[in-house]
């Protein structure tokens, strides 16, 4: 009996092609992988290079529309006018700095005297003191020593037009004398106003002969 045997002799070569267009294909993936990244990291860097580049034209251009202001304001220089220098002249003039008057305040105040209430209105800035005294100490003694120690204190007294009396109460309490008083410290002429107006209806009627003068003449001829 014959036994026959079969031989593929090209399995050898079907295996190695099969695992050559494997690697082949491995290699080709790889590859549009790769080209994939590149294609997104590169559209990535473009669109940030576009977005820094609108920042850097929008800040140009504010730069540029800035320097042209200021190129127009230096052409066109600016005009002040009296009023203008006036009013800042006045507004230094009346500057006062509080804070530096208040500490002055409390240092010069008398020992046997405290200050209940302190009111700025109308220009008008009102000390309200209360203060211990002696059964034969005078109302008027204690407030004028008062109004004379703010007087002749400059830190206190720099910008104050007029430091006068206000009001005063005096009364027992647990059998001690107090006396209650305001001062007021004007920042400001009150009657500032009506000498104004004096001066200009002054200033209107001196030119040539004044009413009186012209009456006057009339009567002579």
């Amino acid at each position: 009996m014959v036994k026959q045997f079969t031989i593929n002799l090209n399995k050898g070569e079907g295996e190695q092609a099969v695992r050559a267009r494997r690697q082949d294909r491995r290699a080709y993936l790889v590859l549009v992988l790769f080209a994939i990244v590149f294609i997104v990291l590169g559209g990535l860097s473009w669109a940030q290079n576009e977005a820094i580049n609108e920042v850097i034209q929008s800040r140009q251009a504010k730069l540029d529309r800035i320097r042209f202001e200021l190129d127009s304001l230096k052409r066109e220089g600016t005009k002040v006018s009296k009023d203008d220098v006036q009013a800042l002249a006045r507004l230094e003039g009346d500057r006062f700095l509080w804070a530096r008057r208040l500490e002055k305040l409390a240092e010069i105040l008398p020992p046997d005297m405290a200050v209940t209430g302190l009111e700025y209105q109308n220009k008008i800035f009102s000390i309200r003191c209360i203060a211990k005294v002696d059964t034969g100490v005078k109302e008027f003694e204690v407030i004028s020593k008062f109004i004379e120690l703010l007087k002749s204190t400059p830190e206190f007294r720099q910008g104050m037009f007029e430091i006068r009396f206000d009001q005063s109460l005096r009364k027992i309490v647990e059998n001690q004398d107090v006396l209650l008083f305001s001062v007021e410290c004007l920042t400001t002429d009150p009657e500032r106003k009506a000498k104004a107006r004096a001066a200009a209806a002054t200033k209107v009627t001196s030119p040539g002969k004044t009413p009186a003068a012209v009456t006057s003449a009339t009567k002579q001829l």
